[in-house]
C-alpha cells in the first residue's frame, strides 16, 4: 500500500510540473504577443500607425456558455472527508432560483470570490465554500469533475442577484482598449461574460479590455467590454447613439440616405456605387460570400451615422447639401478623457485648426468622445458616431478606416490616423489631391513607404511572410514568381488622399472584406486570395491599388517619426550642393532615385506633450518666417513639387 501511495503522489507531482511548465510555456508566448500587439506602442517599421483589435488566443475554444445571470442547480452538501475537497459538494438537486453564477477565471488560472465558488462544467462540478485566499483553478488543487474537458472554469456565486430590467447594457471598447464606465462592466463576447464589480466610491471606473481581466471566451477574438448604463441617468445622453439598442437620435448618413440621392450630383452617384454592395447585396449579382461574412443585416449597418452631441452646429455650418468641399478625415476608438489617446487625438485636432483652413471630421467607434473635443474651442471640427464591427465575426479595428471614408462625404479628402498631427502648408496636398484623383484615376493615392517591397514582414523571404498577427502572409502570394513580383507600385503607408471618385474603390473592397469574398486564381498556382486572409487596413489598400492596376504614388508626406521635423526647424545654412542621400531610399523599379520628404504630417506622434512642443515650434517658425520650404531632398528644400522636378526630373513620387 505504501508504494501504491507513492506511486500515486509521484505520477500527481510529474503532472503537476509538466502542466506548469506547459503553462508558463503558453503564458510566456501569450504574454510576448500581447506586448508586440499592443495598441499604444507598436515600433514595428511597417506599423507606426494605430494598432488596434489585435489578437491574442488563449487556449482552445470554451465548448461553455456561462452568462451574467446563469442560473443552475445548487448540489447538497454530501460526506465530508479529510481531502483538500473536503468542502465540496455533489450535484444531486436543483438550487433555489436566487442564485446566480459568474464566471471567474479559466483553467490554470486564480479566482478570487466572496461568495462560494464552483470549478468544472455547466454539467458537472463541485462547489467549495467560501474562503479569504483565492482559488487555484486547476484540477490538481480542486480535483476533476469533467476529466478530459479542457472548458472548466471558476464561477462564483453572486446570491439574490438580480439583473434590473432597466438597464441597459451597451459596447464600451474593443479588445486591448480602455473602458470608462459609471456602471458595472463586463468583458467577454457572446454568452460568456466576466462582470466586474462597480466600487461605489468611483463615480467612474476605467480598465483596459485585455485577458488581464480573465478569458471568460478562450481563442473568441471579439472579445470586448461593455457597460452596464441607466437609460434615465444623465451619463446615458453621452452615449454614442450607434452603440444604444435604441436611439431617436437623427442619423446623417444610411443606406436610405445615400439610395434616396443616387440621382443627384456626380458625387452622390460615385457615393451610391460605393455603398451599393453593402446596402443591396441580394439585389446585385456578388461573387459568393464565404463562411465569415457578416449578415446581410450587419452590412448595411456599416454606413449609419450620426452627429455626435454638442456638434450639429458645426456640421450645418461646414456641410452643403450633406457633403464637404474638402477635409481631413480621422477615425478612432474607445478613448476615454484624459487618457493617452485622446491627448494623442487633440494635438492632432489642434494642429489642424493652428495649420489649415480645412475641417476635420472624426469618425468615432467607441461608447463616449472625450471632453478635450470641444465644437466651440475647435468650431472646423465634426465628430460622427458609428457603431463598432459586430463582434459576432471578428474584424480588425483598423478596417474602420474604410467606413471612415464612406461615411464623412468628403468630395476631396486627406486621411489622417490619431498619431499623426498635420505642419504649416499642408493645404497644398488638397489641390494636388484634386488634380491627381479624378475620374480617369478613380482610385486613392497612398505615400511612398520608407522601405523598400522586399524589406516589409509580409515578402515572402526563405520563412515565408508574417502578418500583423504572427500568422503567415499570404498579401504577396497572388504576385510573387521566384523572386519576381508584377505589383505596380512600391508599397504604400496607409494615409491615403483620394476624391470621391474614388468611393466605389473604398466602398468596394470594404465589401469584399466584410462578405468574405475571395479573388478568383490568375496565371500560376496558389493565386486565389480569399479577401479576410488580408491581415490590416494598409494591404487592404496596396493590394486594392494592385489589383485595380494604379500606379500613382506621394512623395513621403507623412513623415516617419515627429523628431524628423528637426530637420525643418534646425536647418540655418543653405548646403551649397544637394548631392546627399535621398531621405527615403531607392528602389530597382519604382523609385530609382529614391522619394523625398514632405514636412506636410508627422507620424508615429505617440507621445503628446513632444506632439505639442513640436506643433508650438513650428507654429513659431512659421509666423516668424523662419520655416524653409517643406519639400526635403538630397539635402535642400524646395516649394514645391514642381520645384522639385526642375531640379530633380529623375523623382517619380508626386507632390
Amino acid at each position: 500500500m505504501g508504494r501504491r501511495k507513492a506511486a500515486i503522489l509521484n505520477k500527481a507531482c510529474c503532472c503537476r510540473w509538466s502542466a506548469a511548465i506547459s503553462l508558463s510555456i503558453a503564458a510566456g508566448f501569450a504574454l510576448w504577443q500581447a506586448a508586440r500587439l499592443t495598441t499604444e506602442e507598436v515600433r514595428d517599421p511597417r506599423y507606426l500607425h494605430e494598432a488596434r483589435g489585435a489578437v491574442v488566443t488563449a487556449g482552445p475554444r470554451e465548448k461553455r456558455s456561462p452568462t451574467r445571470s446563469t442560473q443552475l442547480s445548487l448540489p447538497l452538501e454530501t460526506t465530508t472527508n479529510t481531502s483538500p475537497r473536503q468542502t465540496a459538494r455533489s450535484r444531486t438537486s436543483q438550487s433555489p432560483p436566487q442564485v446566480v453564477w459568474e464566471f471567474c477565471s479559466g483553467q490554470f488560472q486564480t479566482c478570487e470570490c466572496g461568495g462560494r465558488m464552483r470549478w468544472g462544467t455547466p454539467e458537472k462540478f463541485e462547489v467549495f465554500e467560501p474562503k479569504e485566499a483565492p482559488w487555484q483553478c486547476d484540477f490538481i488543487a480542486l480535483g476533476d469533475p469533467a476529466p478530459g474537458d479542457n472548458s472548466k472554469v471558476c464561477e462564483c456565486e453572486v446570491l439574490g442577484a438580480r439583473p434590473r430590467e432597466d438597464l441597459e447594457w451597451v459596447f464600451c471598447a474593443s479588445q486591448f482598449m480602455l473602458c470608462e464606465c459609471p456602471g458595472r462592466i463586463r468583458w467577454g463576447n457572446g454568452k460568456r461574460w466576466k462582470i466586474l464589480r462597480h466600487q461605489r466610491h468611483q463615480h467612474l471606473q476605467s480598465v483596459k479590455c485585455t485577458t488581464d481581466l480573465g478569458d471568460p471566451a478562450p481563442g473568441d477574438a471579439g472579445k470586448h467590454c461593455e457597460c452596464e448604463v441607466d437609460p434615465a441617468s444623465d451619463f446615458v445622453s453621452y452615449v454614442s447613439p450607434a452603440v444604444r439598442k435604441h436611439s431617436a437620435s437623427p442619423k446623417v448618413t444610411s443606406c436610405n440616405i445615400f439610395e434616396s440621392a443616387k440621382q443627384g450630383e456626380a458625387w452622390d452617384r460615385e457615393q451610391w456605387k460605393a455603398v451599393a454592395g453593402l446596402c443591396s447585396g441580394q439585389a446585385l449579382s456578388l461573387p459568393e460570400a464565404g463562411a465569415d461574412a457578416m449578415s446581410v443585416q450587419s452590412l448595411a449597418s456599416m454606413v449609419d451615422a450620426w452627429i455626435s452631441e454638442g456638434f450639429s452646429n458645426n456640421y450645418a455650418r461646414l456641410y452643403r447639401d450633406g457633403w464637404l468641399e474638402e477635409a481631413f478625415v480621422n477615425f478612432i476608438g474607445s478613448s476615454p478623457s484624459q487618457t493617452k489617446w485622446a491627448l494623442i487625438n487633440e494635438q492632432l485636432i489642434r494642429s489642424v485648426h493652428l495649420f489649415s483652413t480645412r475641417p476635420i471630421v472624426v469618425i468615432h467607434f467607441g461608447m463616449v468622445t472625450p471632453r478635450e473635443w470641444d465644437p466651440k474651442k475647435y468650431p472646423r471640427l465634426v465628430v460622427m458616431h458609428a457603431a463598432p464591427f459586430p463582434t459576432a465575426v471578428f474584424r480588425r479595428f483598423d478596417l474602420n478606416k474604410f467606413r471612415s471614408l464612406l461615411i464623412a462625404r468628403v468630395k476631396t479628402g486627406i486621411q489622417l490616423d490619431s498619431d499623426q498631427f498635420v505642419a504649416p502648408r499642408v493645404d497644398e496636398l488638397f489641390r494636388r489631391a484634386r488634380e491627381e484623383g479624378s475620374e480617369t484615376y478613380p482610385m486613392p493615392i497612398l505615400p511612398v513607404h520608407f522601405l523598400k517591397n522586399e524589406e516589409l514582414p509580409m515578402y515572402p523571404g526563405p520563412q515565408g511572410g508574417v502578418t500583423m498577427s504572427g500568422g503567415k502572409s499570404h498579401v504577396f502570394d497572388r504576385y510573387c514568381r521566384k523572386g519576381k513580383c508584377s505589383v505596380t507600385t512600391r508599397w504604400g503607408h496607409a494615409h491615403p488622399t483620394w476624391t470621391f471618385w474614388a468611393l466605389p474603390f473604398v466602398g468596394t473592397w470594404l465589401r469584399r472584406h466584410l462578405r468574405d469574398e475571395t479573388l478568383p486564381a490568375v496565371a500560376g498556382p496558389q493565386t486565389e486570395l480569399r479577401v479576410t486572409s488580408i491581415d490590416v487596413d494598409e494591404d487592404l489598400l496596396n493590394i486594392g491599388t494592385w489589383e485595380e492596376r494604379g500606379q500613382k504614388q506621394w512623395c513621403k508626406y507623412d513623415v516617419m517619426d515627429p523628431s524628423d521635423f528637426k530637420i525643418l526647424l534646425h536647418e540655418r545654412v543653405p548646403p551649397r550642393s544637394c548631392n546627399q542621400p535621398p531621405p527615403i531610399g531607392a528602389d530597382a523599379i519604382f523609385h530609382p532615385a529614391g522619394a523625398a520628404l514632405v514636412f506636410y504630417t508627422a507620424h508615429h506622434a505617440v507621445d503628446p506633450n513632444t506632439s505639442a512642443s513640436l506643433i508650438d515650434q513650428l507654429d513659431h517658425h512659421f509666423r516668424s518666417g523662419k520655416l524653409p520650404p517643406p519639400v526635403f531632398f538630397k539635402g535642400c528644400f524646395y516649394q514645391d513639387g514642381a520645384a522639385l522636378q526642375q531640379a530633380h526630373p529623375d523623382v517619380r513620387c508626386l507632390i
